[in-house]
C-alpha cells in the first residue's frame, strides 16, 4: 500500500500546457481552462519579455486561480492553482538551471518551479513545472538536476511540462529512472494543429496514484479546431487521487 492510499481522498486535477506567451487565440485559451478546472496549473512559456507579470495577473484572473509561482522573473515558468491549493501550499520555489550558449536558440532561460504541498493525513506533494531546451546537451543537464530533486524531494512528485523531446529521447530516459509517464505513446501534442510528436508530458513517482492521464484535444465549450488555436501545443493532463484536505 503507498503513502496516498490511506485514508479518506480526493483527486486533484494537474493540468500542464505550453501558452505561447499568451500568442494564442486567448478567448481559446482561457475557455478551455475553465472546463478542464485544473487544481493546479503548470505553465509553460508564461509572459516573459513584455510586462509578464501583468499579463500573467490578467491570465490568472480570466481562469479564475491565485499565481502561486512565476511571474517577472519566472523564467517562462508558472504554477497557478485554486484558492484551496493555494492554502496548501508549504514551501513554493523558483530557481535557473544553467545551460551552455552556442545560438540564439539557447539563450532562453530555464529553471525549474515547484510547489510542495500539504495533501492531508500528514503527507505532502511535490509538483514542478520544466521546460526542456533545444539542444539535447542543455536538455541532458534539465533532466540531471530534475533527477537530484526528484530524489531529494522526500515525497510523491508529480512533474511535468514542455520537455522538446520524444520519450525515448536521452533527458526523458534519464527522467524515467525515477518517475513514470503514465500516458499512452501515441498521445502526440505538437505542432497542436496537426501533431506529430509526443515533447509534453506529466511525470509522477511511484507514491502516486494515478486515475486518468492523457492530452486534451478538445473541451465542452472548445471545439477542437479552436482548441489548436490556443497555442502551438496541446495540454497534458493529470488526474490523481491524494488522501483529503
Amino acid at each position: 500500500m503507498s503513502d496516498l492510499d490511506r485514508g479518506p481522498v480526493r483527486r486533484l486535477r494537474i493540468l500542464s500546457w505550453n501558452i505561447c506567451e499568451l500568442r494564442g487565440d486567448l478567448s481559446a485559451l482561457v475557455e478551455a481552462v475553465r472546463d478542464l478546472d485544473p487544481d493546479v496549473f503548470l505553465v509553460q512559456e508564461a509572459p516573459r519579455l513584455v510586462l509578464p507579470q501583468t499579463r500573467l495577473d490578467w491570465f490568472a484572473r480570466r481562469i479564475d486561480r491565485r499565481i502561486l509561482v512565476g511571474g517577472r522573473f519566472g523564467r517562462g515558468l508558472a504554477i497557478l492553482g485554486t484558492d484551496e491549493v493555494a492554502r496548501q501550499v508549504i514551501r513554493r520555489g523558483m530557481h535557473k538551471v544553467r545551460q551552455v550558449i552556442t545560438d540564439g536558440k539557447s539563450t532562453y532561460p530555464r529553471g525549474v518551479a515547484a510547489v510542495r504541498l500539504s495533501v492531508g493525513d500528514g503527507q505532502e506533494l511535490l509538483v514542478s513545472c520544466i521546460h526542456f531546451a533545444l539542444q539535447e546537451d542543455n536538455r541532458l543537464t534539465h533532466a540531471r538536476h530534475v533527477v537530484e530533486l526528484i530524489e531529494g524531494a522526500g515525497a510523491p512528485v508529480v512533474i511535468g511540462g514542455d520537455l522538446n523531446e520524444v520519450a525515448t529521447g536521452p533527458a526523458r530516459s534519464l527522467l524515467a529512472e525515477v518517475s513514470r509517464d503514465p500516458a499512452e505513446p501515441a498521445q502526440w501534442t505538437f505542432p497542436a494543429s496537426g501533431p506529430t510528436r509526443r515533447i509534453d508530458a506529466l511525470y509522477a513517482t511511484p507514491g502516486v496514484r494515478v486515475l486518468d492521464a492523457r492530452r486534451v484535444t478538445e473541451t465542452e465549450h472548445v471545439p477542437a479546431d479552436r482548441f489548436s488555436a490556443a497555442s502551438d501545443h496541446l495540454p497534458t493532463l493529470l488526474d490523481i487521487e491524494v488522501p483529503a484536505f
